[in-house]
């Protein structure tokens, strides 16, 4: 592994040690940080396309963020997921479920019993809040569009490490295996009466090492191990709909010039503003305060699902993949279009190992920590995960690939790279 970059000459006033420069080449104006004391490292470039109010706000989030999730690495308890924080979203969930159905209920009485345009026409305005605000469900039909459904017979190896996986770790199997075309992991919950969906991103897998691949897979295994799909649809109402309503009511920031209003339109325009514009505001701020308390809960949820990984790969393969996730950034830009037919996966698979190989992924990993710093982020930094998994007690792995098996592994997931790659060429006719 190449070294640490530092500035030559510069030390951190703190520690003396010497200051960490920005590995990341598109942002050559990125201030160093100590990687020892972490001194500067909250601190980064205000994005200059933000008015004044919002660089504060964004420089505040940061920074907040920052403290957050330090705080977590160095205290978190896993014992306290699904505790005090999950109680109340779902407390709150079913409290906003009980209004929506009394909505439609009373939406329906008007209409049928209303008896008046009057009524009839408030029955539908209700009827069709209703129907905006329902909960959203997953289909299957939808990930299919940017996916494929992988059949165990297309994928006996990939089977096998699912299934091992989830008898080690006492897991429930997924019930749809998925491979889609990002640089991303997840499990999915698939509608009203849940399926487990697995989804894995092809350039990903491209990117690890089979262990690696263990180790992402338990993760995942870790989420469907704890139910975490269902938490999110059960908590899924407080977590969004007071931000859908405060965006519907939300009034048009324009003057009256600009509109060409009347006096009295105008007085109109102003009044509307003022009303809905702080109920939009009161809204917004639940759905901050609502989504900031529940982010720490779900940094935590990712923490334990880390864990599951160390589980069932091996500490050091799941630390390795999550260094693999704080140069992410750094790979997309490699899996380039010009590859011979039929070698894109072995292409890819080379060079993408090479960039991992070549990279200080120490830096990586500490600028991971200042890109990724917010109290509404879902996920830790990877930085911020890998400082916590190294300080738990090493783990072996109860999942170990043999060579037979990793080389099986990588077939089968060749004819899911060169699908990617006829995409990108037809997304680039000039490149056929």
């Amino acid at each position: 592994m190449s070294a640490v970059p530092t500035i030559e000459g510069n030390l951190c006033p703190s520690c003396e040690t010497a200051l960490t420069a920005s590995p990341d080449t598109t942002d050559p104006d990125a201030a160093p940080w100590c990687g020892a004391c972490e001194w500067n490292l909250e601190h980064a470039a205000d994005d200059p396309r933000l008015s004044w109010f919002a660089r504060r706000m964004a420089r505040s989030d940061r920074r907040a963020g920052f403290a957050s999730h330090r705080e977590l690495v160095e205290s978190a308890e896993l014992s306290s997921v699904g505790a005090g924080v999950h109680r109340f979203l779902v407390a709150v969930s079913a409290v906003l479920m009980l209004l929506l159905v009394a909505l439609l209920v009373g939406g329906l009485w008007l209409v049928v019993f209303g008896g008046a345009p009057g009524p009839i026409a408030g029955g539908l305005v209700l009827l069709v809040i209703a129907l905006l605000l329902r909960p959203r469900f997953t289909r299957l039909k939808r990930l299919l569009t940017s996916s494929y459904r992988v059949a165990r017979a297309d994928a006996p190896t990939m089977f096998l490490v699912i299934d091992r996986i989830a008898d080690g770790l006492g897991a429930p199997r997924p019930d749809v295996l998925l491979f889609d075309f990002g640089w991303n992991a997840s499990v999915v919950a698939i509608g009203p009466r849940p399926r487990r969906a697995l989804v894995l991103g092809v350039p990903l897998l491209l990117t690890l090492a089979p262990q690696e691949v263990v180790a992402l897979v338990g993760h995942e295994m870790g989420h469907l191990k704890y139910a975490d799909t269902r938490r999110l649809v059960l908590t899924s109402p407080a977590r969004t709909m007071f931000g859908q309503v405060s965006r519907a009511i939300r009034p048009p920031m324009l003057v009256a010039p600009e509109l060409g209003l009347n006096p009295f339109l105008a007085v109109g325009l102003v009044a509307w503003q003022l009303v809905a514009g702080a109920v939009s505001l009161l809204l917004f701020t639940a759905h901050l305060g609502i989504n900031r308390a529940a982010s720490r809960d779900d940094r935590t949820v990712e923490l334990r699902a880390d864990a599951m990984a160390a589980e069932a790969a091996g500490s050091a393969a799941a630390l390795r993949l999550l260094d693999l996730l704080a140069i992410l950034p750094k790979l997309p830009g490699f899996l380039q279009h010009y590859v011979p037919k039929g070698e894109a996966a072995a292409t890819w698979r080379r060079m993408l190992r090479t960039v991992r190989e070549r990279e200080a992924v120490t830096a990586w990993r500490q600028l991971s920590i200042r890109t990724n710093a917010s109290l509404l982020s879902a996920h830790p930094a990877a930085g911020r995960r890998h400082q916590w998994l190294a300080a738990q007690p090493a783990m072996e792995a109860l999942v170990v690939l043999s060579d037979g098996e990793a080389e099986a592994l990588e077939k089968e997931i060749r004819p899911y790279a060169e699908a990617l790659h006829r995409t990108m060429l037809k997304a680039r006719p000039d490149d056929l």
